[in-house]
């Protein structure tokens, strides 16, 4: 199965290929799995998230993977210096990189990182936070509020995804022509928004679809474990994306939807994320 990305790669919807019924989690997967990448001049993090994902959870089924690198240099230097061919390659994904050197001018506060438990998280929070202190990035007064979003996002993660490939964040720092913002992005290869909040039996009935689960999650303080005392959730880093320039988008299996500052966001139905994604965007 080939799977192509776009020359704007910005997340699992822009891509191209038959491949929306092709759910790398399935017991019934085995396809072979080709992502290209050679035409893509411009990708975001979620894109980058979803190219540790779906390849690691076609690998863990047993299936031969390669990933097919950006012609363009610049891009292919970003991918490499955040981290992403090397996590493939470590994982058996075939990656022909050579003659790629990384950058460190990138600004990058958490590389592109694996994380698996609480304590995890804990430790990548302090270590973020440490970060933006020495790196001076941003205003002071955001710094401690990137690091508890990221934490939030990967706590949701780790806490209800039961993902067979563990889960995994980055946090940048982006400086645009007129603005300058941070962008924390974590996924995982789990079960979902939709079966999460299914496990909880008051709530099976009222998310029929991927789409309406991501609505109820961001609009409710509710959990698939029923405890309402477990972290702030997305509920609670939604609310706080709700704020003026900031931004969170969710996708979890075929829904997605983006929050801002309106107040009346609604989930759609788009391609496939094979587990769940959060993206905060925060300016500085």
């Amino acid at each position: 199965m080939k799977i192509t990305a776009y020359p704007r790669f910005q997340h699992a919807g822009s891509l191209w290929g038959p491949f929306d019924s092709r759910d790398p989690r399935n017991l019934v997967f085995s396809e072979g799995l080709e992502v290209d990448l050679r035409r893509c001049e411009f990708i975001l993090p979620p894109a980058v998230l979803w190219c540790v994902v779906y390849p690691l959870l076609a690998k863990f089924k047993g299936t031969d993977c390669t990933l097919l690198v950006p012609e363009n240099l610049g891009v292919c230097i970003y991918l490499k210096s955040l981290g992403l061919f090397r996590i493939l390659q470590e994982n058996g994904v075939d990656v022909d990189d050579r003659d790629i050197h990384e950058r460190t001018d990138i600004q990058l506060v958490l590389p592109l990182t694996r994380f698996d438990t609480v304590s995890e998280v804990e430790d990548l929070a302090n270590q973020a936070s440490e970060t933006l202190i020495e790196s001076g990035l941003g205003a002071p007064n955001l710094r401690p509020l990137v690091s508890e979003t990221f934490a939030e996002l990967s706590m949701n993660a780790v806490q209800h995804a039961n993902s067979q490939i563990g889960a995994y964040g980055l946090i940048q720092f982006y400086e645009y022509a007129h603005e300058q913002r941070f962008v924390c992005v974590v996924a995982d290869g789990g079960i979902g928004i939709r079966k999460s909040l299914e496990n909880n039996p008051d709530l099976r009935s009222r998310v029929p679809y991927d789409w309406v689960a991501i609505e109820l999650a961001t609009r409710e303080r509710i959990s698939g474990t029923g405890d309402r005392h477990r972290s702030i959730g997305l509920y609670g880093v939604a609310e706080d994306m709700r704020k003026a320039s900031r931004s969170l988008i969710i996708h979890s299996g075929i829904g997605s939807m983006r929050i801002d500052e309106q107040m009346e966001s609604r989930a759609q139905r788009t391609r496939l994320f094979p587990g769940s994604l959060a993206s905060a965007s925060i300016p500085s």
